[in-house]
């Protein structure tokens, strides 16, 4: 009897030490109250199937992947709600000066979004991003909805295309991009 006793017991703190581990996490993260899901990041959940393994032989959680939209992607992390689920994206950026997210960083957390509606959840009310020193919260609208949508087909129809013209004025981009040194437009 007394055995029992100190199992359960064991069994308690054990489970203390894992919740406590799981709110530091969300805190260190800023991830909203909610049960995480998902993430991306090295604490693998499980809870969309089972986990794979990279290429180090860590587990990681497997891409969600739409097959209606032809997408797939990675969310750092997905935090179920009363207000539904949340993608939560990670930058280790600072927020941009102007104060606004990147538009690659906004279409990047929209495809997120996308892909929790389609697979998860038919409501979506947006999701975070979260820069170094600030959080930025992003309303999924039908329009930027849409503007993603126009986004992924521009994408697909590039990726058809003979020529593909840059899309930016960004030196910092060109200097880092893997296709500069066969790229006609290049600015660096």
């Amino acid at each position: 009897m007394i055995w029992l006793l100190v199992a359960c017991l064991i069994c308690m703190a054990l489970a203390a030490v894992i919740y406590g581990a799981a709110r530091r996490v969300a805190a260190q993260t800023g991830l909203p109250e909610g049960k995480l899901i998902y993430s991306d990041t090295g604490f693998v959940t499980g809870k969309l199937g089972p986990a794979t393994t990279d290429e180090y032989g860590r587990k990681v959680e497997r891409p969600l992947v739409s097959e209606r939209f032809g997408l797939i992607g990675r969310p750092d992390y997905l935090v179920e709600t009363g207000d539904g689920i949340i993608p939560v994206e990670v930058k280790s950026a600072r927020m941009p000066a102007s104060g606004q997210p990147y538009d690659s960083h906004l279409l990047q957390l929209a495809a997120y979004c996308l892909l929790v509606e389609d697979l998860l959840d038919p409501e979506v009310n947006g999701g975070i991003i979260r820069y170094r020193d600030a959080e930025v919260k992003v309303a999924y609208t039908p329009q930027l909805r849409i503007v993603l949508l126009d986004v992924i087909e521009d994408m697909r129809a590039a990726r058809l295309a003979d020529e593909v013209h840059r899309s930016h004025d960004e030196r910092g981009r060109c200097e880092a991009c893997r296709m500069r040194e066969v790229c006609d437009e290049a600015l660096v």
